[in-house]
């Protein structure tokens, strides 16, 4: 199950406590599953984590809805009035006009929505190599929005749009591949999906590395590897990750212990809205003795 940080209770226990869960077969719980509808897919697999705004740091609301002009060009050229209403489509139509249309069709912009005629958009543009159609397409078989349920189909569209680069189905499929989701379990390809969206600058998936480095999930557990992930995540601005780090700094745990890097980590978390990294704060300034008071006189 995808958690979030837990909340601590007076003595907080180790930084592996609060790992996000990715590893234990459950239901998906992952924002960047939840986009096609501008981020509002409501959903039982989609609910947001407690901490789940902290997580739109930019890798999950990237579908941009078109101009007027070019909705109802693509309307008019993929949807010519019919009695029937049935999209008249071909593969050699332009697969960015399709996949916008696609979008008017699920958001129900200036048409009824219709998921289902939005999947079958979707598809046109996807079998032309259209990388986020593909992606979209994923997430509707994923959910049973518009199309039955089918996870291997699933993982089949986030596979192609992998291949491409697309960061977030790179990091639904090392999802998939984690729980084994319409797929075997292989720890392998997971770390090999989440290590090329890292690699594209993902600060999630930096944070799902360091998280099985820490552990030892895939790989040998190694705390030092763990510590540079979630530097990395941190360097982008990742609450989450200035939590773990500062944790770490803490604790000693793959660096070296160090209680002023700690406290500039866990603050830029607190200032961030963590509750989590407050209460270590308070655990730190609760170490330091009380300053001495020189200036008053003596009785």
């Amino acid at each position: 199950m995808l958690r979030s940080v837990l909340s601590c209770r007076r003595k907080c226990p180790s930084i592996s406590t609060y790992f996000v869960d990715i590893l234990r077969p459950a239901r998906y719980n992952a924002p960047d599953m939840c986009t096609v509808r501008a981020g509002s897919y409501k959903n039982r697999a989609c609910r947001p984590t407690a901490i789940a705004t902290i997580y739109a740091l930019a890798i999950f609301l990237f579908l941009a809805g078109c101009s007027g002009t070019a909705q109802r060009a693509a309307s008019s050229t993929l949807f010519p009035d019919n009695k029937a209403g049935s999209p008249n489509l071909s593969a050699g139509q332009n697969p960015s006009d399709q996949f916008r249309l696609g979008l008017q069709y699920y958001r129900g912009e200036g048409v009824p929505r219709d998921a289902r005629r939005a999947a079958l958009i979707f598809r046109q543009a996807a079998e032309q190599g259209h990388s986020a159609a593909q992606y979209d397409l994923a997430l509707l078989y994923l959910n049973g929005d518009g199309v039955a349920a089918d996870h291997a189909e699933a993982l089949r569209w986030f596979r192609q749009a992998a291949e491409q680069d697309n960061v977030k189905a790179q990091l639904n499929l090392g999802l998939m591949y984690a729980k084994g989701d319409g797929v075997a379990r292989d720890l392998r390809e997971t770390l090999r999906w989440f290590r090329a969206a890292a690699s594209q600058g993902s600060a999630r998936a930096m944070i799902y590395l360091g998280e099985m480095s820490f552990r030892g999930e895939g790989v040998a557990s190694d705390r030092g590897e763990a510590a540079r992930w979630f530097r990395k995540a941190a360097d982008q601005g990742s609450a989450e990750a200035e939590l773990y780090l500062g944790v770490m700094y803490l604790r000693g745990q793959g660096v070296a212990k160090d209680e002023r890097q700690a406290a500039a980590w866990l603050g830029k978390a607190a200032g961030k809205g963590l509750p989590q990294a407050k209460v270590y704060l308070q655990e730190i300034h609760a170490k330091k003795p009380r300053a001495v008071n020189t200036t008053s006189r003596p009785r």
